[in-house]
């Protein structure tokens, strides 16, 4: 992907008129004409369609929250660490793989988002979109959905009412809740003293960070009835952040059951792995004598915001307690 551009605005109207003289629609930044008005995040009042066709999302979040909803980007934003959307979406829709990368989590590119003809764009708070809401607002309906710390479920609540998918969002509530349950016996039925713990690491070439307890992966544990050891739960991971532990303190990473991601791929972490197990002190620690740690895709574990994120997560803990 090439790096993504910051377009002026002097510039930016100069590509408007070009574009709305190509498309020939009258103006690419024209309110649209079934058109209902929505108070986004930032307290903004916007004009969105009724039912938006050509959405843009310029976050991870808006990302995930649209395709759960049955909605497939005309272009959205590339995953952290990754060159195109977060490998864990590829395949919740068809055509979801193909999805065009307008945008980094740095900023937009706004000639390209120009280029898919948007008639909404989504920004949340995590990326650098959202210091350019204005410029944005000059292509398409702009709106801030929510902010990433307010939780998931109220974010896509907010991406079922500005998308319009009311029903659609009731059914995903509804397989997330069973699914819950159903995991939720299988951890009530392992071995152990209870509550099991769990770790979330998030592990590169400087060594492991610490997810912290405010995470959509703690949400997840704690649904299923697991908790977090005491030194990771106070772990602030609001903005997606965490604690790095050095390898000399690798015993904070400990607990019942780890959770070993990447920003990447569960492949990815699979490598990853195995060259921690080569790290000294890793083997020492009780997950690992119990063969308890498990390699997942880190993006929904250690950075996720929607609800096909938390059935990634559910899928894996499954797959662990099986």
């Amino acid at each position: 992907m090439r790096p993504a551009i910051r377009i002026t605005t002097a510039l930016l109207g100069a590509v408007l008129v070009v574009g709305s003289a190509a498309c020939g629609n009258g103006g690419a930044t024209q309110a649209p004409s079934d058109g209902r008005p929505y108070v986004d995040a930032a307290g903004r009042s916007v004009t969105i369609p009724e039912n938006p066709t050509r959405v843009v999302t310029l976050a991870e979040g808006a990302l995930d929250a649209a395709l759960a909803l049955h909605v497939t980007p005309v272009g959205s934003t590339a995953g952290r660490g990754q060159l195109g959307i977060p490998g864990y979406l590829a395949g919740a829709t068809p055509g979801a793989s193909s999805i065009p990368i307008v945008a980094s989590t740095r900023s937009p590119n706004l000639g390209q988002i120009l280029k898919v003809r948007p008639d909404l764009i989504v920004v949340d708070d995590t990326t650098g979109s959202r210091n350019s809401l204005d410029d944005l607002a000059k292509i398409a309906p702009t709106v801030l959905v929510a902010k990433y710390a307010q939780g998931w479920e109220r974010y896509f609540g907010a991406m079922a009412t500005i998308l319009n998918r009311p029903d659609q969002h009731k059914r995903v509530l509804g397989e997330i809740s069973a699914m819950i349950a159903a995991t939720g016996k299988l951890v009530a039925a392992a071995p152990g003293a209870k509550p099991l713990t769990a770790s979330v690491v998030r592990w590169s070439s400087e060594g492991p960070t610490i997810v912290g307890g405010n995470s959509l992966s703690s949400w997840v544990l704690g649904k299923v009835g697991m908790t977090r050891p005491q030194a990771q739960e106070r772990i602030n991971s609001r903005n997606r952040a965490g604690e790095k532990v050095s390898m000399e303190n690798l015993d904070l990473i400990d607990a019942d059951y780890i959770f070993f991601g990447v920003l990447g791929n569960a492949e990815q972490a699979h490598k990853e792995l195995d060259a921690a197990r080569r790290k000294p002190g890793f083997n020492a620690l009780r997950a690992v004598k119990a063969g308890h740690v498990y390699p997942v895709d880190g993006t929904p574990w250690t950075s996720g915001t929607g609800p096909l994120g938390v059935e990634a997560i559910l899928h894996d803990i499954d797959t662990a307690f099986r």
